[in-house]
């Protein structure tokens, strides 16, 4: 009879997932892929092992805390480094009033990564370096506003911003509008539209309906104001200063 070589292996013990909650762990652990990340800390709780079931819940709200955090924080030193932002930003107006509420958003809310860049592309237009006072009360007029936005609702006036001007005098009806955005978002439920549009609305990003039945639109198909092209500029503007420093210490 042919020996068999029979290979147990141990089943892994999950409850060292408690231990993330120790710092220096736990900013390990922030290293790994988000892929790995979810399944080692689900499997941890599908076990139910003890320590596992409680530590659960804190441990994923740092883990997306951490790597909010961790984002931001690389981001923010290129900038320092590559002086976009002064040395002296917090002695600036609104310079370290943005700053703490942004860490206090992050911490709190866990927002998502497009509400997360709109937020920091909004920070750094405070910021930046050689902002006159002028540009900064603007700047932060227009955090205040962002702050309040979902990330859907972004996702919309970026989208309706992007679409090429000669498209802009072809809608006029507000339902074939909202079939055509929909459709350009990729996920073609009207219904989204419209829920998210009452708030680009309400902030002056978008301009309201027209006709008593509210079934057409003006100021061409695109209906952003102003104020909603600058919101989409500045966070345009913040990937391009952040390529910019990318490409310029990328090793030859």
């Amino acid at each position: 009879m042919t020996d068999e070589l029979l290979i147990v292996t141990k089943p892994r013990d999950y409850s060292d997932i408690a231990h993330l909650q120790d710092p220096s762990i736990l900013e390990e652990f922030l290293e790994q892929p988000l892929t790995y990340i979810a399944e080692t800390v689900t499997g941890a709780l599908a076990v139910g092992k003890t320590g596992t079931m409680v530590a659960g819940g804190r441990i994923v709200q740092a883990l997306l805390k951490g790597r909010s955090f961790q984002q931001f924080g690389k981001e923010f030193k290129k900038l320092r480094e590559a002086g976009k932002i002064p040395d002296d930003f917090a002695e600036k107006k609104y310079g370290f009033q943005t700053w703490v509420e942004l860490m206090t958003i992050i911490d709190e809310e866990s927002p998502d990564t497009d509400r997360l860049d709109a937020l920091k592309a909004m920070f750094f237009e405070v910021n930046k370096v050689n902002a006159t006072d002028g540009e900064r009360i603007a700047a932060y007029q227009l955090w205040q506003i962002t702050k309040g936005l979902s990330s859907g609702e972004i996702l919309l006036l970026k989208t309706v911003s992007e679409h090429p001007v000669e498209d802009a005098t072809k809608l006029t009806d507000y339902k074939q509008w909202e079939l055509f955005i929909s459709e350009s978002i990729g996920h073609n439920i009207t219904g989204l539209i419209g829920l998210q549009e009452k708030k680009l609305i309400e902030l002056g990003l978008f301009y309201e309906r027209i006709h008593p039945t509210l079934s057409g639109i003006t100021r061409s198909y695109r209906r952003i104001t102003d104020f909603g092209y600058k919101v989409c500029e500045n966070i345009k503007n913040y990937q391009l200063v952040l390529d910019e420093i990318n490409s310029n210490t990328a090793p030859e």
